[in-house]
């Protein structure tokens, strides 16, 4: 079985690296989530830490700064290895959303596909070659 397309959930928690890291740790304590990796993009110094609570990678990154990222604190995330099926995604999700738009390449997606849809529920589709 593929290990793709794969579904996870990403927390956008605080401004400060201090606010993932304690959100972390919280997490940690309350369902034993285990830290899978830690690291930042190479444009910015914004600490992201992948971590598994009962079999689901969820991605902590940074909160809302004016002008990027989404409104609420939980967004979807699917990481996808065949571009068709990123289009597929990106176009249904994509149908009467309230914004979307494809960005990249960036060192972790080719394309990214940012959507919030009609729900009001935040969709980050990557691809990767």
């Amino acid at each position: 079985m593929s290990k793709y397309p794969q579904f996870t959930m990403s927390f956008s928690i605080g401004p400060t690296n201090k606010d993932r890291i304690d959100a972390f740790e919280i997490y940690h304590k309350a369902f034993k989530a285990k830290k899978l990796s830690e690291s930042t993009p190479s444009n910015s110094d914004d600490i992201h830490i992948m971590m598994n609570i009962y079999g689901l990678d969820i991605l902590i990154g940074p909160g809302k700064v004016t002008g990027t990222g989404f409104e609420g604190a939980l967004s979807c995330e699917i990481r996808f290895d065949e571009e068709d099926d990123f289009h597929q995604a990106y176009d249904g999700i994509s149908k009467d959303a309230q914004s979307h738009s494809i960005e990249g390449p960036y060192p972790w997606a080719t394309l990214l596909g940012l959507v919030v849809d009609k729900f009001g529920i935040g969709w980050a589709l990557y691809y990767n070659e």
